[in-house]
């Protein structure tokens, strides 16, 4: 079966299969997971980086992907370049619904609206268990079988990292599956290195923040 999405993947493996709750803060996951559409952009080679992480579009014709699509059309309509973190920043706050309708077609999540005396939550708890287990599964057997390591499980891996996802593997040691994890990731295309500097920059800042 072909991998899922990156978005899609990060998005997974961001949740609560149960309880359909993000496992780390909303803001740091929206970053990554708008992180991860601009990894989709770029193995589409619709989108380029700059050493200094800035995006340059390669190109503007629909991919018939609604996410995708939305994402290129913000970045082709700006006449300015900016870098990765401004548009992880940027892109963020829309970014996960979209990502979700692309998982509820597949029937892999639900969208769970919990209403509460102050606020609404949304919460997309997994339908098709098996299926939505995959990408960490793909991980966890390329941990042990790192000849078989691809592009795309290598950025994911560095995606993880990016949004110190780690600790959702569980089993081992979380010092092996970060070395593991930093290991894969250090396999990763120099454009890909790129996009995980911009995003770690934008998770940074967050946590600055939140000081």
């Amino acid at each position: 079966m072909n991998p899922l999405p990156l978005a899609d993947e990060v998005f997974l493996i961001g949740h609560d299969e149960n309880s359909g709750k993000a496992h780390i803060s909303d803001d740091g996951l929206d970053t990554v997971l708008a992180g991860a559409v601009l990894g989709e952009l770029l193995f589409a080679g619709l989108i380029a980086l700059s050493e200094d992480t800035v995006v340059h579009p390669y190109g503007d014709a629909p991919t018939g992907d609604a996410v995708c699509d939305s994402a290129l059309l913000e970045i082709n309509k700006q006449a300015d370049r900016y870098p990765v973190r401004a548009w992880v920043e940027h892109l963020r706050s829309d970014i996960r619904p979209m990502v979700a309708n692309r998982l509820i077609r597949l029937n892999l999540v639900e969208r769970v609206e919990a209403r509460g005396l102050l606020k609404t939550s949304i919460r997309y708890p997994f339908r098709d268990r098996v299926s939505a287990a995959a990408p960490i599964a793909r991980l966890r057997y390329m941990l042990d079988h790192p000849e078989l390591l691809d592009e795309h499980t290598a950025a994911l891996a560095a995606l993880i990292l990016a949004g110190n996802l780690e600790f959702v593997f569980g089993g081992a040691s979380a010092r092996e599956v970060r070395q593991s994890l930093v290991r894969m990731a250090q396999t990763c295309h120099p454009q890909v290195r790129v996009l995980i500097a911009g995003i770690e920059s934008a998770v940074a800042a967050l946590a600055m923040r939140a000081r």
